[in-house]
C-alpha cells in the first residue's frame, strides 16, 4: 500500500519536503507508517520519533484526511487516507 504524509513544522524541516509517499504491507499501522518515514528521513529519529518505540515524541502525531486523530499508532488506516504530521503547539 502506499500513503502520502504531509510535513509541517519541524519535520518539514528535517526532510526538505512538503510531503512524502511511504509503501507499507498490506494492512500496516501508523507504527509501521512511521518506521519507514524514519527509514527514509533517519533525520527524524531523536527529535521526532523515539527510535526504540518508534512512538512519535510529543507533541507530533497523525492527523488522517485533516479530520481525525487516531488514538494510538496501531491505527490501520485505509488506502487513499491523507496522512498530515501534526504537532500541537500550546502556549500563551
Amino acid at each position: 500500500m502506499e500513503f502520502t504524509v504531509e510535513f509541517f513544522g519541524l519535520p518539514r524541516r528535517l526532510s526538505g519536503a512538503r510531503e512524502t509517499t511511504v509503501q507499507v504491507a498490506e494492512n500496516a499501522t501508523l507504527r509501521d507508517i512511521t518506521k519507514a518515514l524514519a527509514e527514509q528521513f533517519p533525520a527524524f529519529l531523536g527529535p521526532l520519533i523515539n527510535p526504540e518505540t518508534l512512538e512519535f515524541e510529543p507533541p507530533y502525531f497523525f492527523n488522517i484526511d485533516a479530520r481525525h486523530v487516531p488514538r494510538s499508532l496501531d491505527y490501520i488506516p485505509k488506502e487513499g487516507e491523507r496522512l498530515l504530521l501534526l504537532f500541537l503547539e500550546a502556549g500563551g
